[in-house]
This record gives structure tokens, C-alpha cells and sequence, in this order.
């Protein structure tokens, strides 16, 4: 029974850790910030466990104690489905510091299930040790079954319960599951079978009150619009209105931070300005029949890209996007429907470009696991190389990057530049927010070409009579100073997109 004990809560400590990153997304957003809080936060406050642990069942050693602390490590997951709701938006408030917000976000919500779940293996190895002459194979044992349980619970969490049910759900299943083995070793022998069978009955029913608590939730702070948790994202939907009062159904992956956005009133319409400058390629290349969109997000490039061409058969559009609930999104409240013209790959985008074979006359690259950082792996000197095998000799590549031009919170920008520029011989850069200092964190548009044009001068100047006024005014945000070369660019073996993008995490 101990030896049952100690594997399956190795294996809930490994689904509480995989599911708190998601819990925490919504506040602090995804990035290696967030994974590195938490598994700092959780080893810190299993390691406290297990030592206090070890001191307890050298004084007070029963099969009741540890029943107790597994009911506690229970109760300390159930108070999480709470401080989730309650907690995380006020923290990101009070704390806007993106690296002290995750530690602390982190510590409020797991340091009690996890204190508790760190001091079960020693008072489960205290428990077993009656023979000496045995410690070390006993101690050996547990401490395997434990392992073994954490890798269970890693596979469990990561490919199955986070695809399939909500975080809420998930965190009280793991406090139906410690609550109840607490009844299994509290019970006498004859009682175990009962209380096992009751461990199955009760963990359905948690979920099933959970999902209902859940889904209570969010209708009442989400308008009716659902949240959705994929493998990749917590995707919250909400309608708003903007500043010329026309509704806009807004997608949101990130804490305060708009993803995606489309007028209620016309889906095809580009809802974010930096959208727009998407424009910018489709008037300097108005033949273009192949284009790839890297980062389908809530698909309103796709949409207007293929309204826009309605007559052209042998238009062709990929999409690659990696979270497949992305796009269900998508075709189920943003108006995304099926096209013949369109091929949606669910991947990631560096794992698409190193295996493509295709040459699009257009490349966009919209990409970010949060909001203020992109994929490193998308910002190297390698990517750049993918990308400019992907792209027809006189093609056209726009990347969005949310960063300064200059200045301290311009280093993630310079970075990625750089990188480009030692593949595209031509680069041109536009501030979304001319507005705004170029040592201000915007939304910049890295135009590259793989061989230089200067047919293309007067237009990037500003200066052609036969573009429309939108795309001239566009053009005309063009930033004129020189890049500083002042960080390296990135490559796969160093991309320190956080360290550069730190400052500005707050945006």
C-alpha cells in the first residue's frame, strides 16, 4: 500500500507541475521566465517538505499522520483552483516586474500543495524501514516508485489531462485523488478495497463538479465567450469596442495583451494596425499567387488575404500555426472558413521551414510564445537561412516584432536584424507608432529582400504616384536612422530573447 502511495503521488507532484504553467499564462504569460519560477519555486518548497518531513517521522511516526498530510497536499490544490481566479490578475497589477510576478505567482499558488506533497517520500521511507539489514533496498525501492510516478505524471500531464480538461478540472482531480488515497491509508485492511473503489467514484465526480464550477466561471466573467485550454495556450475570447465604438471580438493568450482581434460588423477587415502593413508586400508584389503565413493566430491576415482574391483560382495561401485550438477558435467565432486555396499545417514554424521545399513570393512571420518575447528559434541566423530557401528570388519577407527600435529595450530587435541581415541583403524597418520614440516598445515591421531592388526605391521612399494613400502613408513610416551593432545577432546556440526583452515585459 505505501509503495502504491508514494508512485501515484510522485506522479500528481509531475501533473500539478505541468499544469501550473498554464494557470500562470494567463497572469505572466509562456516563457522560460515562467518555467524557470515554477520549477525553481516547486523544487524549493518539495525540498523544505521532504526535510521537515524526514524531522516529523523521527518524532511522531503513524499511518495517520501521513494520511493527514496527504488530505493537506489535497486541500492545497483545492485552494489553488481558487487563488487562480482571485489572485493572478491583482498580482500582474501590484507586480508588474515580469520576473518577480512569476516567482511570486508561483509561490502563492503551489508552495502548500507542493510543501506537502515533499514530505510524503520520507514518511512513506520512515514508515517501511523496520529492517535495517534491508534500508538501503527499501529506501532504493520507494524512491524508484516514486521516480516512476513523476514520469507517468509528466506523460500524463503534458500529453493527456491538459489536451483534454480544464486546469481547474485537473487541479481538483489531483485533490479528489490525495484526499481519497488519505481515506485508503487511514482505513483498516478490510476497508481498503472499499475506499479504492471509492478513489475511481470520486475522482469522476470531481471533475464532472469541476467542469460545471468551471464553466460557471467563465460565462459569468467571460460574457459567454468561452476560454479555451489547449496543449499550447489559455485562449480567452471577449467582445469590446474600439475608439470609433464598432464592436471587435478580441482573442487574448497573454495577461491585458490583445492576440488577435476582428469588427464584429466586417470580419475581413484587419482589426490591428500592424496588420495592415501586410498591405505593404501584397502593393509592391500585386502578382503574388503563393504566400506563407507563419502564426495563423485568430486568422484575420488569412481572411482578408483570401477575400481580397476571391477571383484568382490559382491563389495559394499556407498557414502554419501550431496550436491546433488556435484555429478551432478560429472557424468556430472568427468567421475562418474552409478554402480550397488555403493549407493550414498545425506545426511549429522552424520545424515547417526546415522541411518545406516549397518558394513562396510572400513570407509573413507573426509568431510569439508571449507577448514579449518571439520563439528564439525564429529569430536566428539559422531561421533567417530557412527562410530565405522558402522565398522566390524577387519574393518579399515581413516579420512582426514587438520591441524598440533603440535604446536598452531595442536589444531584441537589433538582435533579430542583425540576424536577418546576414542573410537578406536589403532590410527596411517601419514603426507602427511613428508617433511614439523609436527608444518606445512598439510593434516594428522588418521588411527583407533577398536580393536588393532598387526599382523599389522610389516606393520605400514614399515617393509612388501609383500606390493607394494608405500604403503610401505606410511606406512612409520607413525609419531612416541606421541599425546600431551594438548585440550579436542571434543564432540557435545563443538566443537570449528574454534577457533582451526583460525591460519591456511589462508592455
Amino acid at each position: 500500500m505505501l509503495e502504491f502511495v508514494v508512485c501515484v503521488a510522485g506522479a500528481l507532484v509531475m501533473v500539478l507541475e505541468m499544469t501550473g504553467a498554464r494557470l500562470m499564462a494567463p497572469h505572466v504569460g509562456t516563457s522560460v521566465i515562467v518555467w524557470t519560477s515554477l520549477i525553481g519555486v516547486m523544487m524549493a518548497f518539495l525540498a523544505l517538505g521532504a526535510w521537515l518531513g524526514g524531522r516529523l517521522a523521527d518524532r511522531r511516526l503513524s499511518l495517520g499522520i501521513l494520511a493527514r498530510i496527504l488530505l493537506c497536499a489535497g486541500l492545497g490544490a483545492a485552494v489553488t483552483v481558487f487563488l487562480h481566479h482571485t489572485f493572478g490578475a491583482r498580482l500582474m497589477k501590484a507586480c508588474p516586474n515580469v520576473y518577480v510576478g512569476a516567482v511570486i505567482g508561483a509561490a502563492v499558488y503551489f508552495a502548500l500543495p507542493t510543501f506537502f506533497f515533499g514530505m510524503i517520500p520520507p514518511y512513506i521511507v520512515r514508515l517501511r524501514l523496520s529492517d535495517m539489514s534491508r534500508a538501503g533496498a527499501d529506501v532504493g525501492r520507494l524512491y524508484a516508485l516514486s521516480t516512476a510516478g513523476s514520469i507517468v505524471g509528466t506523460f500524463l500531464g503534458g500529453f493527456v489531462l491538459i489536451s483534454f480538461f480544464a486546469g481547474t478540472q485537473i487541479l481538483l482531480g489531483i485533490a479528489a485523488t490525495t484526499g481519497l488515497l488519505s481515506l485508503i491509508v487511514a482505513a483498516g485492511k478490510k476497508d481498503r478495497a472499499k475506499n479504492a473503489a471509492l478513489v475511481l467514484v470520486f475522482y469522476a465526480l470531481s471533475f464532472a463538479v469541476g467542469n460545471g464550477c468551471y464553466n460557471i466561471w467563465r460565462e459569468g466573467r467571460e460574457g459567454f465567450l468561452p476560454t479555451l485550454e489547449t496543449p499550447y495556450n489559455t485562449i480567452r475570447l471577449y467582445e469590446s469596442k474600439d475608439a470609433c465604438n464598432r464592436r471587435v471580438r478580441i482573442v487574448q493568450t497573454d495577461p491585458g495583451k490583445i492576440q488577435s482581434g476582428m469588427y464584429v460588423d466586417d470580419p475581413v477587415a484587419l482589426f490591428a494596425e500592424y496588420t495592415r502593413y501586410y498591405a505593404i508586400s501584397t502593393a509592391l508584389a500585386p502578382k503574388t499567387r503563393r504566400v506563407l503565413m507563419l502564426g495563423g493566430g485568430g486568422y484575420s491576415v488569412p481572411r482578408w488575404l483570401l477575400a481580397g482574391r476571391r477571383n484568382l483560382k490559382d491563389f495559394q495561401l499556407d498557414v502554419v500555426e501550431i496550436d491546433p485550438g488556435m484555429t478551432h477558435l478560429a472557424k468556430k467565432y472568427f468567421h475562418l472558413t474552409e478554402d480550397p486555396r488555403m493549407v493550414i499545417t498545425h506545426e511549429d514554424a522552424r520545424r515547417f521551414l526546415n522541411s518545406n521545399e516549397k518558394k513562396y513570393s510572400l513570407i509573413f512571420v507573426d509568431v510569439f510564445n508571449s507577448y514579449y518575447t518571439v520563439p528564439f528559434q525564429m529569430g536566428t541566423v539559422e531561421a533567417a537561412l530557412a527562410m530565405r530557401r522558402a522565398l522566390a528570388p524577387d519574393g518579399i519577407l515581413l516579420m512582426n516584432v514587438i520591441s524598440a527600435f533603440s535604446g536598452e529595450d531595442g536589444r531584441l530587435y537589433r538582435a533579430i536584424h542583425s540576424a536577418m541581415a546576414q542573410v537578406f541583403p536589403e532590410i527596411h524597418t517601419f514603426a507602427v507608432d511613428m508617433l511614439e520614440p523609436l527608444g518606445a516598445v512598439q510593434n516594428l515591421i522588418l521588411l527583407a529582400l533577398p536580393k536588393k531592388r532598387p526599382d523599389l526605391a522610389a516606393a520605400f521612399n514614399g515617393n509612388a504616384p501609383d500606390m493607394p494613400e494608405d500604403i503610401r502613408n505606410m511606406l512612409r513610416t520607413r525609419i531612416l536612422a541606421p541599425v546600431a551593432r551594438d548585440v550579436p545577432p542571434l543564432t540557435d546556440d545563443f538566443a537570449p530573447v528574454e534577457r533582451y526583452s526583460r525591460t519591456f515585459a511589462r508592455y
